[in-house]
């Protein structure tokens, strides 16, 4: 009874989106746990063989220099202005100066923000490479941890990807696109308006400023727009840039250029956050990665809409070639030659030339032009076939209609008709006998 109430509530209100999250968040951190364990050790170890070296260079070399010094002073007679503490002061200020000191608090990278930075890296796919693991259980770690993660990662933004196309969609089909016509309602106003001021005919008017209503999907929805996605990917963009020039202190170039290496998982890591501010640029880069994918789902959507719109006009085309065709064959005796065919001049097929795809967005707007060239070989195939057998349909409907007219004429003067005016039989004269008349069908 439990379990059936939480499987009940689990799909009522989509806690798999929650629970995806929580194995994400649950997922990193038993990631940082494995690499700090794995890597803390030897970067302590490092850093003081690092040190100690650092040490015994620095003080062999100031004793050759300390010597020497004191060898000029005592060749010049003047030892005794010879100070060697001093002097030694001098050179550890030297050393501060340039740079040169010993970490005496072994501060290590690889901390609790360090590990969830290194496994952010890892399953994003970014890799900067100003921290990777050195030991070798880190680096086994790393290859598994990345052929577990990176699944997860993937299905986690495609899943992100539809909630935000779900919430696009949702906000375009209630709100967006009543703002939309709204807004056009109201300028197609004010032009008519402008227009009735300098005493143009109403008439034309209306007939000019009225446009044919947007195509819809099947379900009687309208596709979402492109140019509302990109306003939600520049807007995404705005924040996560400016989350990263606060905190990092970076130029707004400086920050557009981190982002946008970090978006296309390039990584170069000529600039990286601390561990700390990229922890939360990582949510910020994930979310990126969200909004890319519901831009491929979008354009998607675009293009099956536009290759059923194509399908569509296919299938008007077919109709509308076989009514003119058969309003033809029955007005115009003209096009009937004595042989019976139908005048090559008169016929009306549906024919293209080249792509079916090219020839159809001849005419769609600059976006669905630019749309098409993304549509792959499979369905422009399909379109290409969609065509051909209507065609092949549109003329052997016109050839048949033509042959029904072909055979009526023909046989129309084989029919006869006879009275009989046997007055003996009492039958009304009104009455028709016919004779049994064979009729030739003289076409293919």
């Amino acid at each position: 009874m439990f379990w059936n109430l939480v499987a009940v509530n689990y799909e009522r209100y989509h806690l798999h989106h929650l629970v995806k999250i929580g194995v994400l968040i649950v997922y990193s951190f038993l990631g940082a746990g494995l690499f700090v364990l794995c890597e803390a050790e030897n970067e302590k170890s490092l850093k003081h063989e690092d040190n100690m070296r650092v040490l015994r260079t620095s003080i062999a070399a100031k004793q050759v220099f300390v010597q020497r010094l004191q060898n000029m002073y005592s060749g010049n007679g003047s030892s005794s202005e010879f100070s060697e503490t001093k002097l030694r002061r001098v050179l550890s200020e030297y050393d501060a100066a340039m740079g040169i000191s010993i970490d005496s608090k072994m501060k290590t990278r690889w901390d609790i923000w360090g590990g969830l930075y290194y496994a952010g890296t890892i399953y994003t796919t970014i890799g900067y490479g100003d921290l990777a693991a050195e030991t070798i259980w880190g680096r086994i770690c790393t290859m598994l941890y990345a052929m577990i993660g990176i699944p997860i990662v993937i299905n986690i933004l495609n899943d992100w990807g539809n909630m935000l196309f779900y919430f696009v969609d949702h906000f375009w089909q209630n709100i967006g696109r009543q703002w939309i016509q709204s807004l056009r309602q109201k300028l197609r106003r004010r032009k008519v308006q402008s227009l009735e001021e300098g005493s143009i005919d109403k008439t034309p008017l209306m007939e000019t400023s009225s446009t044919p209503p947007s195509p819809q999907n099947p379900n009687g929805t309208r596709p979402i727009p492109l140019l509302l996605v990109l306003i939600v990917l520049f807007f995404w963009m705005i924040q996560c840039v400016a989350y990263f020039a606060y905190f990092e202190n970076w130029t707004l170039f400086e920050s557009v250029y981190f982002f946008f290496i970090s978006m296309t998982t390039i990584g170069f890591g000529d600039f990286t956050p601390s561990h700390t501010v990229a922890v939360g640029g990582i949510v910020f880069i994930l979310g990126g990665l969200s909004v890319v994918s519901m831009c491929i789902n979008v354009i998607q959507m675009q293009l099956e809409f536009i290759f059923n719109q194509i399908v569509q006009r296919i299938e008007n085309d077919f109709k509308n070639t076989l009514s003119v065709a058969a309003e033809e064959s029955r007005k115009k005796s003209i096009g009937v030659s004595e042989f019976g065919s139908i005048d090559p001049s008169k016929k009306k097929t549906m024919r293209t030339d080249g792509n079916v795809a090219e020839k159809y967005s001849e005419n769609m707007e600059m976006g669905n032009k630019l749309l098409m060239r993304f549509m792959s070989n499979h369905q422009k195939k399909m379109l290409n076939e969609k065509f051909d057998e209507r065609a092949k349909m549109r003329n052997s409907g016109t050839q048949t209609t033509s042959q029904i007219k072909v055979a009526s004429v023909q046989t129309a003067e084989r029919y006869e008709q006879t009275w009989d005016e046997d007055p003996e039989e009492e039958q009304p004269k009104s009455r028709i006998n016919t004779r049994r008349l064979y009729i030739y069908n003289t076409g293919e």
